[in-house]
């Protein structure tokens, strides 16, 4: 079983709403009044498990796939909990702490991981930096909540990628993105990168940004920072 290593994450994360500006920085008016807007501040990108460590924890990640299902969260609901329901699996099997002899457990071995292959690209003091999950976190680049909030949406996604086959696995993380505001992309972390400095924009000034990514997820979904009647449920991030 391999993970199709084009397939990497990308969730926006989105700031408070603010006036929409047009190409003259001049706020944009509708029926008298500014339209508003939440600009996207970050991108987290995560790229894939190897199939070395897909392979040592596919049981955590099965039943972590099946149980999302099999209780009924399917893709609306499961990006919301998927790292928490995996947690509770790995404690539920004792797999979750190190093992006896010093092997790493789902927590050391497969959640690190995870954190260690998730980097944020996010807009500070005006323009687009690369900077770790973890240290992003540290430095208040993005608050707790929205590291939860990406971590349950990441593992959705590699439940997905590590259980389904290659014919399979494409459809459901496309249509299960396209709900939740996330991007499948062949682009690495760089690449993203390259295109965010290269781009307008890259202040924090009202203007959207200018990477490749949906916009702000409609009411009804529950992913990173998606939007409630009109508003990010969390914001920075």
């Amino acid at each position: 079983m391999k993970i199709d290593k084009r397939l990497n994450f990308v969730v926006p994360i989105y700031g408070d709403e603010q006036p929409l500006l047009d190409d003259k920085r001049q706020p944009v008016v509708k029926d008298g009044r500014p339209v508003m807007h939440e600009p996207v501040v970050a991108h987290v990108h995560s790229t894939p498990l190897s199939v070395e460590l897909v392979d040592r924890y596919f049981m955590t990640l099965a039943q972590t796939y099946s149980a999302i299902f099999s209780r009924g969260l399917g893709i609306a609901g499961g990006p919301a909990i998927a790292m928490r329901l995996l947690r509770q699996i790995a404690m539920e099997n004792n797999a979750w702490a190190d093992g006896p002899d010093g092997s790493p457990g789902v927590e050391r071995g497969l959640v690190e991981e995870v954190r260690r292959l998730t980097n944020v690209a996010a807009l500070v003091d005006g323009s687009w930096q690369q900077v770790p999950l973890k240290v992003a976190a540290q430095r208040g680049v993005i608050d707790d909540e929205d590291v939860s909030e990406v971590e349950n949406a990441i593992v959705f996604f590699i439940c997905i990628s590590a259980v389904l086959n290659r014919s399979m696995r494409r459809p459901m993380l496309e249509a299960a993105a396209e709900l939740w505001g996330a991007q499948i992309t062949s682009s690495s972390c760089s690449e993203l990168m390259s295109s965010l400095l290269r781009s307008r924009g890259t202040g924090n000034s009202g203007e959207t940004s200018p990477a490749p990514g949906p916009a702000a997820p409609s009411r009804g979904g529950g992913s990173a920072n998606a939007t409630l009647d009109g508003k990010p449920s969390s914001v920075p991030v």
